[in-house]
């Protein structure tokens, strides 16, 4: 194997009222966001309205797709994929769980990407690969 270098930096904010006390932050990343979250939990335990708040503080448009499923489809992924380039959001926001954050991880690949094929397959037991 080649030898390579990687780096990753990672924030980590964590507190009462995180979000609107950090919502600053929020404009260096666009002007409009794409929520990516499931159905009830996030609207429940008021994640969802605390990151809306704190995005119109900062004047920033969101678009929230709210469909995310268990075991994310790849179907729903390219749904909320067209729903997003045609929203012309400029970056993701995903909330909740690991379906919703791997959900926006896959969203936003094929946003991005133009001209990814939108083919997965799975391999093994429960892993899956994105071939683009």
């Amino acid at each position: 194997m080649k030898s390579f270098s990687y780096f990753m930096p990672t924030k980590i904010l964590c507190g009462k009222d995180v979000i609107i006390n950090n919502a600053d932050l929020l404009k260096s990343f666009g002007k409009k966001a794409f929520i990516i979250t499931g159905k009830a939990s996030s609207k429940k335990n008021g994640s969802l309205k605390d990151l809306t708040k704190a995005l119109e503080k900062q004047n920033i448009e969101y678009v929230i797709f709210d469909e995310v499923e268990e075991n994310p489809s790849m179907e729903m992924v390219e749904k909320a994929a067209s729903i997003g380039k045609s929203e012309k959001v400029d970056f993701i926001i995903g909330l909740g769980g690991g379906s919703s954050l791997d959900s926006a991880k896959g969203i936003g690949v094929l946003i991005k990407n133009k001209e990814a094929k939108k083919r997965i397959y799975f391999w093994q037991k429960n892993l899956s690969l994105l071939k683009l």
